[in-house]
Protein backbone atom coordinates (compact mmCIF):
# COMPACT_ATOMS: atom_id res chain seq x y z
CA UNK A 1 0.00 0.00 0.00
CA UNK A 2 1.09 3.62 -0.42
CA UNK A 3 2.36 5.09 2.85
CA UNK A 4 -0.80 5.63 4.92
CA UNK A 5 0.52 8.54 6.96
CA UNK A 6 1.43 10.49 3.83
CA UNK A 7 -1.99 9.93 2.27
CA UNK A 8 -3.81 10.96 5.44
CA UNK A 9 -1.79 14.16 5.72
CA UNK A 10 -2.37 15.00 2.08
CA UNK A 11 -6.07 14.24 2.42
CA UNK A 12 -6.42 16.49 5.46
CA UNK A 13 -4.77 19.35 3.59
CA UNK A 14 -6.95 18.80 0.55
CA UNK A 15 -10.09 18.79 2.67
CA UNK A 16 -9.10 22.13 4.18
CA UNK A 17 -8.47 23.63 0.75
CA UNK A 18 -11.70 22.10 -0.51
CA UNK A 19 -13.76 23.97 2.03
CA UNK A 20 -12.54 27.22 0.57
CA UNK A 21 -13.84 26.46 -2.90
CA UNK A 22 -16.58 28.80 -3.94
CA UNK A 23 -19.65 27.50 -5.70
CA UNK A 24 -20.23 28.45 -9.31
CA UNK A 25 -23.39 29.00 -11.27
CA UNK A 26 -24.19 28.38 -14.89
CA UNK A 27 -25.87 30.67 -17.34
CA UNK A 28 -26.71 29.64 -20.90
CA UNK A 29 -25.19 31.71 -23.65
CA UNK A 30 -23.97 31.62 -27.24
CA UNK A 31 -20.23 31.98 -27.76
CA UNK A 32 -18.35 33.26 -30.80
CA UNK A 33 -15.40 31.37 -32.25
CA UNK A 34 -12.44 33.13 -33.78
CA UNK A 35 -14.04 32.62 -37.20
CA UNK A 36 -17.27 34.24 -36.05
CA UNK A 37 -19.36 31.05 -35.92
CA UNK A 38 -21.79 30.75 -33.02
CA UNK A 39 -21.38 27.90 -30.54
CA UNK A 40 -23.97 26.46 -28.22
CA UNK A 41 -22.38 26.68 -24.81
CA UNK A 42 -22.77 27.64 -21.19
CA UNK A 43 -20.61 29.85 -19.04
CA UNK A 44 -19.45 29.84 -15.46
CA UNK A 45 -18.99 32.80 -13.14
CA UNK A 46 -17.10 33.12 -9.88
CA UNK A 47 -15.62 35.73 -7.59
CA UNK A 48 -12.51 33.95 -6.31
CA UNK A 49 -8.94 33.70 -7.56
CA UNK A 50 -8.78 33.64 -11.38
CA UNK A 51 -12.53 34.12 -11.40
CA UNK A 52 -14.68 34.86 -14.37
CA UNK A 53 -16.09 33.01 -17.33
CA UNK A 54 -13.76 30.26 -18.56
CA UNK A 55 -13.44 30.00 -22.35
CA UNK A 56 -11.26 28.27 -24.91
CA UNK A 57 -9.21 30.65 -27.04
CA UNK A 58 -7.76 29.08 -30.15
CA UNK A 59 -4.06 29.82 -30.64
CA UNK A 60 -2.94 27.63 -33.54
CA UNK A 61 -3.68 24.65 -35.77
CA UNK A 62 -1.76 22.14 -37.87
CA UNK A 63 -2.78 19.32 -40.20
CA UNK A 64 0.24 17.00 -40.03
CA UNK A 65 1.09 15.22 -43.27
CA UNK A 66 2.92 12.05 -44.16
CA UNK A 67 3.81 10.88 -47.63
CA UNK A 68 0.67 12.43 -49.12
CA UNK A 69 -1.52 15.47 -48.58
CA UNK A 70 -3.43 15.56 -45.26
CA UNK A 71 -6.61 13.48 -45.35
CA UNK A 72 -7.54 13.02 -41.70
CA UNK A 73 -6.95 9.91 -39.62
CA UNK A 74 -5.42 11.68 -36.59
CA UNK A 75 -5.80 10.02 -33.20
CA UNK A 76 -4.08 10.42 -29.83
CA UNK A 77 -1.95 13.42 -28.92
CA UNK A 78 0.57 13.49 -26.09
CA UNK A 79 2.44 16.55 -24.81
CA UNK A 80 5.95 16.31 -23.37
CA UNK A 81 6.20 17.38 -19.72
CA UNK A 82 8.03 20.59 -20.60
CA UNK A 83 5.41 21.50 -23.21
CA UNK A 84 7.97 21.82 -26.02
CA UNK A 85 6.79 18.91 -28.17
CA UNK A 86 3.62 17.01 -28.99
CA UNK A 87 3.34 13.64 -30.68
CA UNK A 88 0.26 12.69 -32.73
CA UNK A 89 -0.89 9.18 -33.59
CA UNK A 90 -2.92 7.73 -36.45
CA UNK A 91 -6.03 5.64 -37.15
CA UNK A 92 -8.70 5.25 -39.82
CA UNK A 93 -6.86 5.13 -43.10
CA UNK A 94 -3.37 6.21 -42.05
CA UNK A 95 -0.42 4.80 -40.17
CA UNK A 96 2.56 6.43 -38.50
CA UNK A 97 3.33 9.11 -35.91
CA UNK A 98 4.10 12.83 -36.07
CA UNK A 99 6.41 14.84 -33.81
CA UNK A 100 5.26 18.47 -33.48
CA UNK A 101 7.33 21.43 -32.25
CA UNK A 102 5.21 23.56 -29.89
CA UNK A 103 7.86 26.24 -29.33
CA UNK A 104 5.45 28.76 -30.85
CA UNK A 105 1.93 27.52 -29.99
CA UNK A 106 0.48 29.87 -32.61
CA UNK A 107 2.56 28.15 -35.27
CA UNK A 108 3.06 24.46 -34.43
CA UNK A 109 5.52 22.83 -36.81
CA UNK A 110 5.89 19.24 -37.92
CA UNK A 111 9.37 17.94 -37.07
CA UNK A 112 9.02 14.40 -38.36
CA UNK A 113 6.64 11.82 -39.75
CA UNK A 114 7.60 8.23 -38.94
CA UNK A 115 5.51 5.94 -41.12
CA UNK A 116 4.35 2.37 -40.66
CA UNK A 117 2.64 -0.22 -42.90
CA UNK A 118 -0.92 0.70 -43.86
CA UNK A 119 -2.38 -2.08 -41.72
CA UNK A 120 -0.47 -0.99 -38.59
CA UNK A 121 -1.86 2.35 -37.38
CA UNK A 122 -0.25 3.88 -34.30
CA UNK A 123 -3.46 4.78 -32.50
CA UNK A 124 -1.88 5.62 -29.14
CA UNK A 125 1.31 7.62 -28.62
CA UNK A 126 2.89 8.67 -25.31
CA UNK A 127 6.11 10.39 -24.26
CA UNK A 128 8.47 8.64 -21.87
CA UNK A 129 9.65 10.58 -18.81
CA UNK A 130 13.12 10.55 -20.37
CA UNK A 131 13.69 13.14 -23.09
CA UNK A 132 14.03 11.74 -26.57
CA UNK A 133 11.74 8.71 -26.30
CA UNK A 134 8.10 8.05 -27.10
CA UNK A 135 5.91 4.96 -27.39
CA UNK A 136 3.43 4.09 -30.09
CA UNK A 137 0.93 1.24 -29.99
CA UNK A 138 0.40 -0.98 -33.03
CA UNK A 139 -3.15 -2.06 -33.86
CA UNK A 140 -5.26 -4.02 -36.30
CA UNK A 141 -3.78 -6.70 -38.55
CA UNK A 142 -0.06 -6.03 -38.46
CA UNK A 143 2.02 -8.23 -36.13
CA UNK A 144 3.14 -6.14 -33.24
CA UNK A 145 2.23 -4.71 -29.86
CA UNK A 146 4.12 -1.45 -29.38
CA UNK A 147 7.29 0.29 -30.49
CA UNK A 148 9.74 2.61 -28.73
CA UNK A 149 10.89 5.56 -30.81
CA UNK A 150 14.19 7.32 -30.12
CA UNK A 151 14.05 10.93 -31.34
CA UNK A 152 17.08 12.19 -29.42
CA UNK A 153 17.68 9.89 -26.46
CA UNK A 154 20.71 8.07 -27.86
CA UNK A 155 20.27 6.85 -31.43
CA UNK A 156 17.86 9.26 -33.09
CA UNK A 157 17.14 12.95 -33.43
CA UNK A 158 13.92 14.96 -33.66
CA UNK A 159 14.23 15.17 -37.45
CA UNK A 160 15.53 11.60 -37.87
CA UNK A 161 13.80 9.25 -35.41
CA UNK A 162 14.43 5.54 -35.23
CA UNK A 163 12.50 2.63 -33.75
CA UNK A 164 14.84 1.13 -31.16
CA UNK A 165 12.57 -1.27 -29.28
CA UNK A 166 9.68 -3.49 -30.37
CA UNK A 167 7.34 -6.00 -28.73
CA UNK A 168 5.81 -8.12 -31.47
CA UNK A 169 3.67 -10.65 -29.62
CA UNK A 170 0.14 -9.90 -28.39
CA UNK A 171 -1.60 -6.55 -28.93
CA UNK A 172 -2.00 -3.20 -27.21
CA UNK A 173 -4.74 -0.62 -27.55
CA UNK A 174 -3.41 2.09 -25.22
CA UNK A 175 -0.01 2.43 -23.56
CA UNK A 176 0.79 4.35 -20.36
CA UNK A 177 4.35 5.05 -19.24
CA UNK A 178 4.90 5.49 -15.52
CA UNK A 179 5.48 9.25 -15.04
CA UNK A 180 8.80 8.85 -13.22
CA UNK A 181 10.04 5.26 -13.56
CA UNK A 182 11.12 3.14 -16.58
CA UNK A 183 7.93 1.07 -16.54
CA UNK A 184 5.26 0.82 -19.25
CA UNK A 185 1.66 -0.36 -18.77
CA UNK A 186 -0.20 -1.67 -21.83
CA UNK A 187 -3.89 -2.61 -22.02
CA UNK A 188 -4.84 -5.73 -23.93
CA UNK A 189 -8.40 -4.71 -24.87
CA UNK A 190 -9.45 -8.31 -25.48
CA UNK A 191 -12.05 -10.36 -23.60
CA UNK A 192 -9.88 -13.45 -23.25
CA UNK A 193 -6.86 -11.82 -21.55
CA UNK A 194 -5.98 -10.15 -18.28
CA UNK A 195 -6.57 -6.42 -18.25
CA UNK A 196 -3.03 -5.11 -18.62
CA UNK A 197 0.62 -6.01 -18.93
CA UNK A 198 3.66 -4.46 -17.26
CA UNK A 199 6.95 -3.97 -19.10
CA UNK A 200 10.35 -2.91 -17.85
CA UNK A 201 11.83 -0.35 -20.25
CA UNK A 202 15.01 0.67 -18.48
CA UNK A 203 16.77 -0.42 -21.67
CA UNK A 204 14.60 1.01 -24.48
CA UNK A 205 16.18 -1.37 -26.97
CA UNK A 206 15.07 -4.40 -24.97
CA UNK A 207 11.64 -3.99 -23.32
CA UNK A 208 10.97 -6.83 -20.92
CA UNK A 209 7.53 -8.14 -19.94
CA UNK A 210 7.25 -8.37 -16.15
CA UNK A 211 3.70 -9.61 -15.61
CA UNK A 212 -0.02 -9.58 -16.37
CA UNK A 213 -2.59 -8.04 -14.02
CA UNK A 214 -6.27 -7.46 -13.54
CA UNK A 215 -9.47 -9.41 -14.06
CA UNK A 216 -10.07 -10.95 -17.46
CA UNK A 217 -11.67 -8.55 -19.90
CA UNK A 218 -11.26 -5.62 -22.24
CA UNK A 219 -9.31 -3.03 -20.29
CA UNK A 220 -9.25 0.17 -22.31
CA UNK A 221 -6.90 2.61 -20.57
CA UNK A 222 -4.75 3.29 -17.50
CA UNK A 223 -3.87 6.37 -15.50
CA UNK A 224 -1.05 6.64 -12.95
CA UNK A 225 -0.74 9.13 -10.08
CA UNK A 226 2.93 9.06 -8.97
CA UNK A 227 2.35 11.18 -5.84
CA UNK A 228 -0.37 8.93 -4.47
CA UNK A 229 1.50 5.93 -5.94
CA UNK A 230 -1.70 4.52 -7.39
CA UNK A 231 -2.89 3.30 -10.78
CA UNK A 232 -6.44 2.99 -12.09
CA UNK A 233 -7.41 0.63 -14.91
CA UNK A 234 -10.67 1.17 -16.83
CA UNK A 235 -12.64 -1.82 -18.17
CA UNK A 236 -15.14 -1.53 -21.01
CA UNK A 237 -16.28 -5.14 -21.47
CA UNK A 238 -15.83 -8.71 -20.27
CA UNK A 239 -16.34 -10.49 -16.98
CA UNK A 240 -15.73 -7.17 -15.19
CA UNK A 241 -16.79 -3.67 -16.29
CA UNK A 242 -15.72 -0.69 -14.21
CA UNK A 243 -12.56 0.53 -12.51
CA UNK A 244 -9.81 -1.23 -10.56
CA UNK A 245 -7.36 0.74 -8.40
CA UNK A 246 -3.85 -0.52 -7.65
CA UNK A 247 -1.01 0.41 -5.32
CA UNK A 248 2.08 1.02 -7.46
CA UNK A 249 4.55 2.02 -4.75
CA UNK A 250 6.49 -0.72 -6.56
CA UNK A 251 5.63 0.37 -10.11
CA UNK A 252 6.62 -2.95 -11.65
CA UNK A 253 4.40 -4.93 -9.27
CA UNK A 254 0.84 -3.51 -8.99
CA UNK A 255 -1.28 -4.63 -6.03
CA UNK A 256 -5.05 -4.20 -6.09
CA UNK A 257 -6.51 -1.78 -3.54
CA UNK A 258 -10.14 -1.54 -4.56
CA UNK A 259 -12.63 -1.62 -7.39
CA UNK A 260 -16.01 -0.28 -8.50
CA UNK A 261 -18.21 -2.73 -10.41
CA UNK A 262 -20.38 -1.07 -13.05
CA UNK A 263 -22.44 -4.24 -13.48
CA UNK A 264 -23.99 -3.64 -10.07
CA UNK A 265 -25.24 -0.18 -11.09
CA UNK A 266 -27.83 1.30 -13.41
CA UNK A 267 -27.03 0.54 -17.05
CA UNK A 268 -27.17 3.06 -19.89
CA UNK A 269 -29.51 0.64 -21.67
CA UNK A 270 -32.22 1.47 -19.10
CA UNK A 271 -31.41 5.18 -18.72
CA UNK A 272 -32.51 8.39 -20.39
CA UNK A 273 -30.06 10.91 -21.88
CA UNK A 274 -28.49 12.81 -18.99
CA UNK A 275 -29.48 10.30 -16.31
CA UNK A 276 -26.58 8.91 -14.30
CA UNK A 277 -25.72 5.44 -15.53
CA UNK A 278 -22.68 3.19 -15.76
CA UNK A 279 -21.08 1.25 -18.61
CA UNK A 280 -18.01 1.05 -20.84
CA UNK A 281 -15.50 2.68 -18.47
CA UNK A 282 -13.10 4.31 -20.89
CA UNK A 283 -10.66 6.83 -19.46
CA UNK A 284 -9.92 8.87 -16.35
CA UNK A 285 -7.59 10.79 -14.06
CA UNK A 286 -7.05 11.49 -10.39
CA UNK A 287 -7.64 15.09 -9.34
CA UNK A 288 -4.13 16.38 -8.49
CA UNK A 289 -5.36 18.48 -5.52
CA UNK A 290 -8.35 16.63 -4.11
CA UNK A 291 -9.09 13.00 -3.30
CA UNK A 292 -11.26 12.57 -6.39
CA UNK A 293 -11.13 10.33 -9.45
CA UNK A 294 -12.71 11.46 -12.73
CA UNK A 295 -13.92 8.69 -15.06
CA UNK A 296 -15.42 8.96 -18.54
CA UNK A 297 -17.65 6.34 -20.13
CA UNK A 298 -17.61 5.98 -23.92
CA UNK A 299 -20.49 4.41 -25.85
CA UNK A 300 -20.58 4.21 -29.67
CA UNK A 301 -24.37 3.88 -29.97
CA UNK A 302 -27.56 4.54 -28.03
CA UNK A 303 -27.43 6.62 -24.85
CA UNK A 304 -24.08 8.50 -24.77
CA UNK A 305 -21.66 7.93 -21.93
CA UNK A 306 -20.99 10.69 -19.43
CA UNK A 307 -18.32 11.63 -16.91
CA UNK A 308 -18.37 10.47 -13.28
CA UNK A 309 -16.73 12.06 -10.25
CA UNK A 310 -15.69 9.46 -7.66
CA UNK A 311 -14.90 10.25 -4.06
CA UNK A 312 -11.71 8.31 -3.20
CA UNK A 313 -11.04 10.08 0.11
CA UNK A 314 -12.62 13.49 -0.42
CA UNK A 315 -15.42 12.74 2.08
CA UNK A 316 -16.86 9.27 2.59
CA UNK A 317 -15.04 7.35 -0.13
CA UNK A 318 -11.57 5.82 -0.25
CA UNK A 319 -9.21 4.17 -2.68
CA UNK A 320 -10.60 0.83 -1.55
CA UNK A 321 -14.21 2.05 -1.75
CA UNK A 322 -14.73 4.62 -4.54
CA UNK A 323 -18.10 6.36 -4.24
CA UNK A 324 -19.71 8.17 -7.20
CA UNK A 325 -20.78 11.69 -6.20
CA UNK A 326 -21.21 13.58 -9.48
CA UNK A 327 -22.14 13.03 -13.12
CA UNK A 328 -22.34 15.13 -16.28
CA UNK A 329 -22.79 14.69 -20.02
CA UNK A 330 -21.67 16.73 -23.01
CA UNK A 331 -23.60 19.95 -23.75
CA UNK A 332 -25.59 18.75 -26.77
CA UNK A 333 -25.84 15.06 -25.87
CA UNK A 334 -28.55 13.08 -27.61
CA UNK A 335 -29.30 9.46 -28.34
CA UNK A 336 -27.11 8.03 -31.12
CA UNK A 337 -28.69 5.86 -33.80
CA UNK A 338 -28.01 2.13 -33.53
CA UNK A 339 -27.75 1.57 -37.29
CA UNK A 340 -25.97 4.70 -38.57
CA UNK A 341 -22.18 4.42 -38.67
CA UNK A 342 -21.84 8.17 -39.20
CA UNK A 343 -23.41 8.76 -35.78
CA UNK A 344 -21.09 6.42 -33.92
CA UNK A 345 -19.51 8.08 -30.86
CA UNK A 346 -20.94 11.51 -31.75
CA UNK A 347 -22.27 12.60 -28.35
CA UNK A 348 -20.29 10.44 -25.94
CA UNK A 349 -17.14 11.53 -24.11
CA UNK A 350 -13.55 10.74 -25.04
CA UNK A 351 -10.06 11.64 -23.71
CA UNK A 352 -9.70 14.54 -21.26
CA UNK A 353 -7.35 16.26 -18.80
CA UNK A 354 -7.87 17.91 -15.42
CA UNK A 355 -7.07 21.62 -15.12
CA UNK A 356 -6.34 23.12 -11.65
CA UNK A 357 -7.13 26.83 -12.02
CA UNK A 358 -6.65 28.97 -8.93
CA UNK A 359 -9.27 27.80 -6.44
CA UNK A 360 -11.31 26.20 -9.19
CA UNK A 361 -10.94 22.95 -11.11
CA UNK A 362 -11.92 22.17 -14.69
CA UNK A 363 -11.78 19.36 -17.20
CA UNK A 364 -10.81 20.02 -20.80
CA UNK A 365 -12.15 17.19 -22.93
CA UNK A 366 -12.23 16.06 -26.56
CA UNK A 367 -15.81 14.87 -26.89
CA UNK A 368 -16.03 13.69 -30.48
CA UNK A 369 -18.74 15.62 -32.36
CA UNK A 370 -18.89 18.27 -29.64
CA UNK A 371 -15.29 19.27 -30.30
CA UNK A 372 -13.30 20.39 -27.25
CA UNK A 373 -15.42 21.01 -24.14
CA UNK A 374 -14.59 22.61 -20.78
CA UNK A 375 -16.34 21.22 -17.68
CA UNK A 376 -16.34 22.95 -14.30
CA UNK A 377 -15.83 20.34 -11.56
CA UNK A 378 -15.11 22.78 -8.73
CA UNK A 379 -18.19 21.36 -7.02
CA UNK A 380 -17.68 17.59 -7.45
CA UNK A 381 -21.39 16.99 -6.90
CA UNK A 382 -22.39 19.35 -9.69
CA UNK A 383 -19.98 19.07 -12.65
CA UNK A 384 -21.15 21.04 -15.69
CA UNK A 385 -20.03 21.89 -19.23
CA UNK A 386 -19.21 25.60 -19.49
CA UNK A 387 -17.69 26.20 -22.94
CA UNK A 388 -16.92 24.34 -26.16
CA UNK A 389 -14.96 24.83 -29.39
CA UNK A 390 -16.06 22.86 -32.47
CA UNK A 391 -12.84 21.54 -34.02
CA UNK A 392 -13.93 21.69 -37.65
CA UNK A 393 -11.66 24.53 -38.77
CA UNK A 394 -10.14 24.30 -42.27
CA UNK A 395 -12.24 21.28 -43.21
CA UNK A 396 -12.88 22.93 -46.58
CA UNK A 397 -9.17 22.60 -47.40
CA UNK A 398 -9.11 18.89 -46.59
CA UNK A 399 -10.44 15.85 -48.47
CA UNK A 400 -10.98 13.14 -45.83
CA UNK A 401 -9.86 9.66 -46.78
CA UNK A 402 -12.60 7.08 -47.30
CA UNK A 403 -12.29 5.56 -43.83
CA UNK A 404 -12.49 8.88 -42.01
CA UNK A 405 -15.36 10.02 -44.24
CA UNK A 406 -17.50 7.17 -42.87
CA UNK A 407 -17.57 9.01 -39.53
CA UNK A 408 -19.79 11.72 -41.00
CA UNK A 409 -18.85 15.35 -40.48
CA UNK A 410 -16.38 17.06 -38.15
CA UNK A 411 -15.85 17.87 -35.38
CA UNK A 412 -14.60 14.47 -34.22
CA UNK A 413 -12.24 15.49 -31.42
CA UNK A 414 -10.05 12.69 -30.05
CA UNK A 415 -7.91 14.05 -27.20
CA UNK A 416 -7.44 17.23 -25.18
CA UNK A 417 -4.25 17.50 -23.11
CA UNK A 418 -3.45 20.27 -20.63
CA UNK A 419 0.16 21.33 -20.13
CA UNK A 420 0.38 23.09 -16.76
CA UNK A 421 3.92 24.30 -17.41
CA UNK A 422 2.70 26.58 -20.20
CA UNK A 423 -1.03 26.67 -19.37
CA UNK A 424 -1.63 25.32 -22.86
CA UNK A 425 -4.30 22.95 -24.18
CA UNK A 426 -3.27 20.71 -27.09
CA UNK A 427 -6.07 18.80 -28.80
CA UNK A 428 -6.52 16.51 -31.79
CA UNK A 429 -9.43 16.04 -34.17
CA UNK A 430 -9.60 12.98 -36.40
CA UNK A 431 -10.53 15.13 -39.40
CA UNK A 432 -8.75 18.44 -38.91
CA UNK A 433 -5.57 17.74 -36.98
CA UNK A 434 -3.85 19.38 -34.03
CA UNK A 435 -5.08 22.49 -32.19
CA UNK A 436 -3.54 24.66 -29.50
CA UNK A 437 -5.68 26.67 -27.07
CA UNK A 438 -5.25 29.02 -24.18
CA UNK A 439 -7.73 28.95 -21.29
CA UNK A 440 -8.99 32.45 -20.61
CA UNK A 441 -11.21 33.83 -17.88
CA UNK A 442 -13.22 36.86 -18.91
Amino acid sequence: MPPERRLQTRRQLLRVSGTALAGTFLAGCSGKRDDGKTTNTQTTAGKKNRSGRMVLQKVGQLQPSGNEAPSGGYSEVSVRADGKYAVVGSKWGLSGSYLIDLGDPANPKQVHYLDNPDDAPNLDVKFDSRDGLYYRAIERHHPGNFEIVDYGHENGSPANPTVVGTISEEKSHNVTPHPTEPVLYTVNYRLETNGFDVYGVNDPTNPNKLGEYGPQGAAHDITVDPEREVLCCFYQAGEFIGIVIYDVSEPWKPSEIGRFDYLERKSYSTAQVGEEAFGSAHHGHFDPRRELLLVGDERPQGIPGGKHVFDVGWKDGSLSNPIPVGFTISPNAQRMAEDDFAERFDWTGHHFSIVPWGERTFIVSADWHEGVVIYDITDPKNPNPVDRYPTDDEIDSLTPNDTVAQLGEPPMAWTARYDAERELVVASDTFTGLYTFKLVTR
